[in-house]
């Protein structure tokens, strides 16, 4: 299908080709899908056969264990490693992008001094991703639903450790499932930030369902990417409501595939 290129979460999707991860990317690859992404690595081996049969690249990966408390010094050692060892793996699968939660924050540090320490963590990581030349991707997930008690929640605390670093190589992960349900509105949201993003997620919200499931206009959502000037992909982080996943994403594709060809007709008459 042309358009927008999207990117499935084979964690959540294409459950029903089976726990094994390799069969997940053949049968995502099968609904017309060229990226995938991944919370850790697997089996390796039969992982990145899978990928190279297909031709089905992998988009994001996730540094393990996520739940590491960056706002503690004392974590950042074992950061640093889970870094490299989760880098190493993203090099040899051809994953460009790793992403990185900040962990639960701590009540008796002010904010600002938590994004601080957090920030000093990712900046020694991205030296590791820049002589790997992989980018990480600084997240923000919701505490209303999903993730209470995390430090990073809105898009400014991964924006903030995103400049504090300022490097190329750290960019922010903008979830707009995410960003909905912490009450934020992407309309005043991504504008201001777009030139940090380096990816998008989206999922519907409430209830995180596959696009069409909930309250959220993906109309307007895509006219907004390509307003704002995001060209990236946009990888779909949903819980499908219906056992067969292309049934469940074969609204989102109709919707990327349309946004992309008003943006041709619109380029074509400037």
């Amino acid at each position: 299908m042309t358009g927008r290129s999207l990117s499935v979460n084979l964690e959540y999707m294409f459950q029903e080709a089976g726990d094994d991860l390799a069969a997940r990317v053949r049968a995502a690859a099968a609904a017309g899908f060229d990226k995938a992404e991944i919370f850790w690595t697997h089996d390796l081996d039969a992982l990145s056969a899978a990928l190279e049969d297909t031709g089905v690249r992998l988009w994001t990966v996730l540094v393990d264990p996520r739940t590491t408390r960056l706002v503690l010094p004392e974590t950042h050692g074992q950061f640093l490693e889970d870094v490299r060892r989760t880098v190493a793996d993203a090099v040899r699968l051809g994953c460009p992008h790793v992403v990185v939660g900040s962990g639960p924050a701590v009540p008796y540090l002010k904010r600002p001094v938590q994004i601080g320490i957090m920030t000093e963590a990712v900046a020694q990581a991205a030296t590791i991703a820049a002589d790997a030349h992989v980018t990480l991707l600084v997240e923000a997930v919701n505490t209303r639903m999903d993730h209470p008690g995390v430090l990073t929640s809105q898009t400014s605390d991964s924006v903030a450790v995103v400049r504090g670093v300022d490097s190329p190589s750290v960019r922010v992960l903008y979830d707009l499932y995410h960003s909905v349900v912490e009450g934020e509105d992407p309309e005043t949201v991504l504008p201001e930030v777009v030139d940090l993003v380096g990816h998008v997620q989206i999922a519907d919200a409430p209830g995180r369902g596959q696009p069409g499931t909930g309250s959220i206009d993906w109309a307007a959502a895509f006219s907004l990417f390509d307003r704002v000037g995001y060209r990236g992909s946009v990888g779909i982080e949903c819980y499908p409501t219906v056992p067969s996943t292309p049934d469940a994403l074969a609204f989102i594709q109709k919707i990327a595939a349309s946004q992309e060809a008003q943006e041709s007709n619109d380029h074509a008459h400037r």
